[in-house]
């Protein structure tokens, strides 16, 4: 990974616990995915997905949940508030668009995210717009409450576009909510009850994308047709 000075362009809160922070990278690149590190001056190196896609650059966002004040996230996003520059670095992660799952010629390519892993299928799904991809791409997001969702406006431009499906589900039963709602595995195989020849990201916490992974197993998906992150930094004793 590279060591990358970077300009800090903008830092907004996009809703209750959700921030998202606009770095531009200068002449440093990555591929739709992957990650940087952002490096506080305590020398802790903290991982986001980078939820923008590659022709952006040298512009980059990455979406910041802060669980509560005393949170690392918390010191990440009080440091890019107060900072016109952050030391960063870029790019790392084999969970990417080019590592081989467009060859597959999988009848459906699934992009499935929990909460802020929403960064990287957001990546994922603005670089195949940019690519012109045709295949059959699915994306689902999950979420605990309708207060949890953000990018709105993204949100409505995709459902709109008629070239990939875009879910979100909700977990909570609320009233409140008009879409989807029920586990976020439910919501896939729901749509695709055979997943025999498929191929899937999965972006989410360690416990969400294995539990992820053992439903979507159940209706054929293969485990090697599958790409997360979490395999390579949390991998499970078989």
């Amino acid at each position: 990974m590279r060591d990358v000075q970077a300009s800090v362009r903008a830092v907004e809160q996009v809703n209750h616990n959700v921030y998202s922070a606009t770095l531009n990278v200068g002449d440093a690149d990555f591929i739709a995915g992957q990650y940087l590190m952002i490096i506080l001056p305590s020398g802790e190196h903290v991982p986001y997905s980078i939820g923008s896609a590659p022709n952006e650059l040298p512009e980059l966002t990455l979406y910041i949940l802060v669980s509560d004040d005393q949170s690392l996230a918390k010191k990440v996003v009080t440091y890019l508030t107060e900072n016109s520059t952050v030391d960063i670095k870029m790019a790392g992660g084999d969970c990417h668009i080019e590592n081989g799952a467009l060859d597959l010629e999988a009848d459906n390519l699934l992009m499935i995210a929990g909460g802020t892993g929403f960064s990287q299928i957001k990546s994922f799904y603005d670089d195949l717009v940019a690519r012109n991809y045709s295949g059959k791409v699915s994306l689902y997001w999950g979420l605990r409450t309708e207060q949890d969702v953000f990018m709105q406006d993204w949100i409505k431009q995709t459902q709109e576009r008629p070239l990939f499906d875009f879910h979100v589900v909700v977990n909570d039963d609320s009233n409140e909510w008009n879409g989807r709602k029920g586990w976020l595995y439910e919501a896939v195989l729901e749509d695709h009850p055979d997943l025999s020849n498929s191929a899937a990201y999965v972006c989410g916490s360690v416990a969400m994308v294995y539990g992820t992974l053992d439903e979507l197993e159940k209706a054929g998906l293969e485990e090697k047709r599958c790409y997360s992150d979490v395999f390579a930094y949390a991998p499970r004793n078989k």
